[in-house]
């Protein structure tokens, strides 16, 4: 008699469905990467193996965890859930179908939200339950709505697949009895969206000729700022310029980051190839000195996206307009030198500011993830922007023509 790969076979436990059930992952899914491993590119037996032992359980430590999706018929793995817990209190849900078993995807998609929203939320009890929809067929649609949840934010054109460009929609349920108490907050934005708003033609700020004085290993220089390659020993002047940091109004307020931190960041960025993360430091040309960073953070060169996210360190820098012109570099170095197809940037709620800026640069609002976050004693939401490069292209052409 052969012996079973599983711990318990036959024991389907209490995440069921119709078809599917929902467990931890073992080491015999080693033979099934295709269930469980959420990334584009396919892992043979020896990989799946190192990440169920080695690096997946690290995932825990900042609570996240997979649950394999099996049919009750087989206990074969067919898909899986991603789900994080952030502070004990929301719940955002990623899925993935074996790609194998394409025409049940959708299906295989839909039951396992069917199984796994409800109990994130009423057995959980977590205030808000997020659902990551990558381009989503009519039968996961109606397994959300089924189960009361509401379009809470939609990214253009962020997910490629079978050669075309779609949507990824962001559903969210709150639970009922958080919206007793604080009332409906709706849908983070219409089913249909809204459209880009008319934003003024902008130049592209990069200097073909700068002249001098230029940073040494400058990938872009710009009028006031230059950006390059972020390096380790950077981080000792970020986190010096922390400590005098005077502005209060962050999410968190100030924050003060440790040079062995940053060091360890970018060390370990420039390590991914292709990138994950692409760090650059502001560099001001007239004195040479780092004064701020620009990000692109969760680079995906499959399907061309990341979020974009900048910073000025030094208080009297800001207001001035070298912020835009470091933003607008990082946009010209995400279209232009990276080819992404689509950024999109996280605000939390009450910094208006900081929105205002995104919409002047060209993003649209994409929806909100309702309280996500706090300010004072209460919940506030966060609010999703996205920008398409033709959109930006679009902007650049204009300001060209105009002269």
């Amino acid at each position: 008699m052969t012996e079973s790969p599983w711990i318990a076979p036959g024991e389907q436990g209490f995440l069921v469905g119709e078809t599917l059930y929902l467990r931890p992952l073992e080491q015999g899914d080693a033979k099934y990467p295709g269930a469980w491993h959420f990334a584009s590119y396919p892992i043979n037996r020896q990989r799946a193996e190192e990440l169920l032992t080695k690096e997946l359980p690290k995932e825990a430590e900042s609570h996240t965890r997979r649950l394999v999706a099996c049919r009750r018929s087989d206990d074969t793995p067919v898909g899986a859930v991603k789900y994080e817990v952030q502070g004990w209190r929301t719940a955002f849900v990623q899925l993935r179908a074996d790609p194998r078993l394409r025409p049940e995807g959708a299906a295989i998609r839909a039951e396992m939200l069917r199984i796994v929203v409800p109990w994130l939320s009423e057995e959980s009890h977590n205030m808000v339950v997020w659902a990551e929809l990558d381009a989503p067929a009519p039968a996961v649609i109606a397994a959300v709505e089924g189960l009361g949840m509401r379009p809470a934010a939609r990214l253009r054109e962020a997910i490629w697949r079978d050669g075309a460009r779609h949507d990824q929609w962001v559903y969210e349920l709150p639970h009922p009895g958080w919206v007793e108490k604080l009332g409906d907050p709706g849908p983070g934005i219409e089913r249909a969206g809204e459209p880009p708003a008319a934003t003024p033609a902008v130049r592209r700020v990069s200097l073909a000729d700068p002249g001098s004085p230029v940073p040494e290993g400058a990938l872009l220089v710009g009028e006031r700022v230059a950006l390059r390659m972020s390096e380790p020993d950077d981080w000792k002047r970020i986190s010096r310029l922390a400590r005098r940091e005077t502005e209060t109004f962050f999410d968190r307020g100030r924050w003060l980051g440790s040079p062995l931190d940053g060091l360890h960041w970018v060390k370990e960025s420039v390590k991914q190839v292709p990138p994950k993360e692409v760090l650059l430091s502001v560099i001001q040309r007239e004195t040479g000195e780092l004064i701020g960073e620009v990000l692109l953070l969760h680079v995906d060169m499959f399907h061309r996206t990341a979020e974009t996210g900048s910073m000025i360190y030094v208080p009297e820098l800001r207001g001035q307009g070298i912020g835009s012109e470091a933003k607008l570099l990082l946009l010209e170095f995400a279209f232009d030198l990276l080819g992404l197809h689509m950024v999109r940037s996280f605000v939390w709620g009450p910094n208006t500011r900081s929105q205002a800026a995104l919409r002047k640069q060209g993003y649209r609002d994409a929806g909100r993830l309702h309280w996500d976050s706090t300010a004072g004693a209460e919940f506030v939401d966060v609010v999703m922007f996205d920008l398409l490069s033709s959109e930006w292209r679009q902007r650049v052409n204009r300001a060209e023509e105009l002269g």
